[in-house]
């Protein structure tokens, strides 16, 4: 009874720690973009973080499912996290909020002019 159980722990003790490296990705990801933006830092939360950490985690999934080259991996707890596809896909991620704040405000109707 004890073998399932410690073998179910092992995986979710591996996948945490999977996870908060791309939770930590996304983080950096989202402030090196809201440095960019000249922003303050709590403009960062939570909408460039989340973007951030999904980007990391798509990154990783394009990797792995389709077998991408990567020259920049290293191992968390046994299980690969590739590096540049990772910080690539939060940046793209964080970026994208960006991106879609930018064009939001440039839907916005202008106000009209004061005679």
């Amino acid at each position: 009874m004890w073998l399932p159980l410690d073998l179910v722990g092992e995986f979710l003790g591996r996948s945490a720690a999977w996870f908060a490296v791309m939770a930590a990705l996304g983080g950096a990801a989202a402030l090196v973009t809201t440095a960019v933006r000249r922003k303050p830092w709590r403009a960062a939360w939570p909408l460039a973080v989340v973007a951030g950490v999904v980007g990391a985690l798509l990154g990783a999934s394009l990797k792995a499912r389709f077998g991408f080259p990567e020259a920049l991996a290293f191992r968390v707890w046994r299980r690969e996290v590739p590096l540049a596809w990772s910080a690539g896909g939060a940046l793209l991620g964080a970026a994208a909020v960006w991106g879609a704040e930018v064009w939001r405000r440039a839907r916005r109707p202008a106000p009209p002019a004061a005679d």
